[in-house]
């Protein structure tokens, strides 16, 4: 194992058995120096410390440049980092574009919060032009890769008509899908729907879901 590694293992080895205090501290010691051997998921993981302020003082910027060193390595959860960081001008400036560019690579890595991030981009226009199919797209992707807030977002978008008529089956399918994810976000939604859906159309929506988690 190379020292970056051994670096990196000590890390977490520390974070593991820690609830802070100087244990984290030297997490994020072991954290810097596999980052500053060229370790990309230590750098991301260090950037992640300093950006929430766990074993060491809240840095913004040095979080940015630590998340764009795991970014240019092809890191898909710091590209996310990274573009989060330029979607709300964290440590540096602000720039949509570029963080839907970055987010655009996470996704490739499939990355569950860049799908997350990327369809409601799309779908409301943002750092890039509105596109509602590519928003759907983005969030079936997410679905399929396990992700409830993605199955919710579908639900949200094919309920309220967003880029294609209305549809509470499908909304009504993809919610009891965010459900089965963990989003107990979609028990409110799913009650909304059967108030004014049939009892048919709910029995389709649970086939339409039942087929889908068996595929």
């Amino acid at each position: 194992m190379d020292q970056a590694e051994t670096h990196f293992a000590r890390a977490h080895a520390l974070m593991a058995r820690s609830e802070g205090g100087d244990a984290l501290a030297e997490a994020a010691e072991e954290m810097r120096k596999a980052a500053d051997l060229g370790h990309p998921a230590a750098a991301n993981n260090y950037g992640a410390m300093l950006h929430h302020g766990r074993g060491v003082e809240v840095d913004l910027p040095l979080a940015r440049a630590c998340y764009a060193i795991a970014a240019e390595a092809g890191l898909a959860a710091g590209q996310f980092n990274l573009g989060f960081m330029w979607l709300h001008g964290l440590g540096g400036s602000q720039d949509t574009t570029e963080a839907r560019a970055l987010f655009v690579a996470a996704a490739a890595g499939d990355d569950g919060d860049a799908l997350t991030h990327l369809g409601r981009m799309a779908m409301v226009g943002e750092g890039g032009p509105q596109d509602f199919a590519a928003a759907r797209e983005w969030w079936e992707k997410g679905a399929a890769l396990g992700d409830g807030r993605c199955a919710y977002n579908l639900g949200v978008a094919n309920a309220g008509g967003h880029g294609a008529p209305p549809d509470f089956v499908a909304a009504y399918s993809w919610f009891q899908k965010a459900l089965a994810l963990g989003n107990a976000s979609a028990v409110a939604e799913l009650e909304k729907l059967g108030s004014v859906m049939s009892p048919e159309e709910q029995d389709k929506a649970r086939a339409a879901a039942g087929a889908a988690r068996e595929s």
